[in-house]
């Protein structure tokens, strides 16, 4: 209850020296534009190997108009996006489950154990452990 709060004031319950603020944000924006159906189906299928050739392909369009189209409608490329779902996956998961931090990686699509604690430390300034430890739901979770 305590990190909900927390968050509820945009502060992190514990934060160590030269932390990024841990502020939830959405996957997709709040409008629902021409690449929803395609971004739905992405935040479902996140564990695959997913390419922009896969999402250009879902959507009917060439990899380039769908590059042109995602970064105009959303203002970041598909692959930030992607990675930006996936990282906030991984966040979910390690806040609510006691399922290892290398299976979290996999599930998220991140790769290798290596690769996802990159991923994640670039995105949160701390490793999946040290996010877990401070907003984890505690030994239960």
């Amino acid at each position: 209850m305590a990190t909900r709060v927390a968050r509820g004031i945009v502060a992190a319950p514990h934060r160590e020296g030269g932390q990024a603020q841990y502020v939830t944000r959405p996957a997709a924006p709040p409008e629902r534009g021409a690449l929803s159906v395609t971004m739905d189906w992405a935040l479902r299928n996140l564990d695959a190997p997913l390419t922009v050739a896969d999402l250009a392909a879902h959507a009917s369009v060439s990899e380039r108009t769908f590059a042109r189209i995602f970064t105009a409608q959303l203002g970041v490329s598909p692959i930030r996006w992607l990675t930006a779902a996936r990282i906030g996956r991984a966040r979910e998961l390690l806040e609510t489950t006691s399922a290892d931090v290398d299976h979290i990686g996999r599930a998220c699509g991140l790769g290798s154990p290596a690769n996802f604690r990159h991923h994640f430390r670039r995105a949160t300034g701390t490793t999946p452990t040290g996010y877990r430890r401070t907003f984890g739901a505690g030994p239960a979770a």
